[in-house]
This record gives C-alpha cells, sequence and structure tokens, in this order.
C-alpha cells in the first residue's frame, strides 16, 4: 500500500524529487492559504515561491461568494498575483457546462450575487431571486412558490438568503423531470479558522435533494463536471505533473484522485492526514502540517544547490 510522505520529515533528495514531479501547481485556497480571507501565515509567500520556480499555478475553490476579480486583488495585497483565468470557482465551471449542454433557457438560482453575475455574464436568463413570500399571507406565499413553467434548470449553491420560499419553489419546479438541477458547493462546513467552522450549503442543498427526489449535476470539488473544465481550460497535457494542494479528505483529495494529480495535504483545516491515509480515493501523496513550512525547506534546498554549484 502506497504510503504518505511527511515533508517536513523528507530527505534534500526526495524533496527534490518532490519539487520536480510536477509543472501545475492547483491548490484549494479557504484552509490553506487562508481562513475566509485571513492569510494563514507563510502559505502566500509559498504559493508565490511556487510561481517563482515557473511552477504554473491555478486556484481552485467551492467559494463563488466573491468575484474573480475581487480574489485576485485579495491575494494581490496579500503578495501573490494572479491573473482571473487562474482562479476556477463552481460559478466558472457551471457557465461552462451549461455552454457545453447548450443550455438556453431560464433558471432559477439559489446563490451568492458575484455567482449570479458570473452566470449573467455567461449569457444565462435567471429568474428574479426575490419570489415576493409575504408572511401573514398564506394564499399569496403559496402562489409565490408554486412551479413556473419558465424554469429550466435549477442551480444552487451557497446564498446566505437561503430561505422556505427558494426551498419550496426549488422542490416545486424540479418535479418536472426536463428541469435541469446542478449544485456546486455542497461542503456541509465553511472553514473560519483551525477547529473554527459553520454551517456550509450542503445540508440545505440536501432537503432540496431529498424532497424533490432528484440527485444534482454536481460542479464542485468533487465532480466530473470539474474535472473536465480544469482539463479543457487549463490546458493539461500530463495529470500525473499536476500537483493538487487542499486540507479536505472528502471535497479536495478525493477530487485530485478523480483527475489522476499528486496530491498534498495539508493539516490546516479540521481533517486529519490520519484519516484521509484510511481509504486510497483519499490518501495524499504528501503531508504538510502547514503549507508555510515548505518554504524554508526549499529554500534550504536551493541553498545546497547552489553552494554545489560553486
Amino acid at each position: 500500500m502506497p504510503t504518505t510522505t511527511n515533508l517536513t520529515q523528507a530527505s534534500m533528495e526526495e524533496m527534490q524529487h518532490f519539487l520536480n514531479s510536477f509543472d501545475v501547481v492547483l491548490s484549494d485556497c479557504d484552509g490553506v492559504i487562508w481562513y475566509q480571507g485571513k492569510p494563514i501565515p507563510g502559505a502566500m509567500a509559498m504559493i508565490r515561491r511556487l510561481q517563482e520556480l515557473q511552477k504554473r499555478l491555478y486556484l481552485v475553490t467551492n467559494n463563488s461568494t466573491i468575484s474573480t476579480d475581487r480574489y485576485c486583488e485579495k491575494l494581490r495585497l496579500n503578495g501573490l498575483d494572479v491573473e482571473p483565468e487562474q482562479i476556477i470557482t463552481t460559478a466558472k465551471a457551471i457557465s461552462w457546462y451549461l455552454k457545453k449542454i447548450n443550455f438556453t433557457d431560464e433558471a432559477f438560482v439559489v446563490a451568492s450575487p458575484p455567482f449570479r453575475q458570473t452566470l449573467i455574464d455567461s449569457g444565462i436568463k435567471l429568474t428574479p431571486g426575490n419570489l415576493n413570500v409575504v408572511e401573514g399571507d398564506a394564499l399569496a406565499t403559496i402562489k409565490a412558490v408554486q412551479d413556473r413553467p419558465s424554469v429550466k434548470a435549477v442551480i444552487v449553491d451557497f446564498c446566505v438568503h437561503f430561505d422556505w420560499g427558494k426551498l419550496a419553489f426549488a422542490i416545486n419546479c424540479l418535479k418536472r423531470k426536463d428541469v435541469l438541477y446542478i449544485s456546486g458547493a455542497q461542503d456541509e462546513w465553511v472553514i473560519c479558522g483551525l477547529d473554527n467552522k459553520v454551517l456550509g450549503p450542503g445540508p440545505l442543498i440536501n432537503i432540496i435533494t431529498k424532497y424533490s427526489g432528484r440527485a444534482p449535476t454536481e460542479c464542485a470539488k468533487p465532480s466530473e463536471v470539474l474535472r473536465d473544465y480544469i482539463l479543457n481550460e487549463c490546458d493539461v497535457k500530463d495529470r500525473k505533473r499536476c500537483l493538487f494542494i487542499g486540507d479536505t479528505m472528502n471535497y479536495d483529495m478525493k477530487f485530485g484522485t478523480m483527475c489522476g494529480f499528486r496530491k498534498l495535504f495539508v493539516g490546516t483545516g479540521v481533517d486529519n492526514v490520519e484519516d484521509a491515509e484510511q481509504t486510497e480515493e483519499t490518501r495524499p501523496d504528501f503531508y504538510i502540517p502547514s503549507l508555510g513550512l515548505l518554504h524554508p525547506i526549499i529554500d534550504l534546498l536551493h541553498n545546497d544547490s547552489e553552494e554545489d554549484g560553486h
């Protein structure tokens, strides 16, 4: 059975082999480089170091609550220079998927404003988000959540206004089998810091899935749609020379396995490496307690190489 290499215990030869084994880096954001935008010490600098080593970088996140331009701005403020095309979100993957299947109808979308705007920018027509549910007026409320024939897709992701009305309307629309059911992030928890988490969108999306009797086409980590989006849009030539960095077993490590990428697990999320090692689909190739710890190891490796050169 393959074992996970702890990079803090690796020899210089093993570290050099690690660095030489990949050309493309795909990294999660929350729990890897920051907690809700607050940088994890040293992690951002390590990602920048990989760019300096000519590794091609993409950031792959299930968080579409901010725009890609805003992502780039936040990263640049912390010393990491990236372009919008290097940010991969669920909203981008869903837009790509809808174009791929030639979807031209109307969609009911439960998601953040930036997510909705990404779909609008892609030419997708959206049902108005306000359902005019009136508390205290039962007849008006029931009418507001009835099925609308114009809706041909229900798309769900993280939304802070994921209320009863949206749940009821989505379930009613999905009674028609010709209505597409598509999901973005289904994370059970949102990581706010080490050992600090709040409820994610997954449990609410599960309500729609259970009571509609429909299974969504998944487009976040770990999904085939997101995999195909990355392979097509990121010009991946050799999957085995891609390194996926993440902090979760069931999202990041499973996704890396699905894609055929090499996997680096960091210990700054809610999962631990011992649990991740228990199954083949979640077992990482490499482990580091925090991404920032790699920086001094790589610097030492390169200093040794320069001295040997002299």
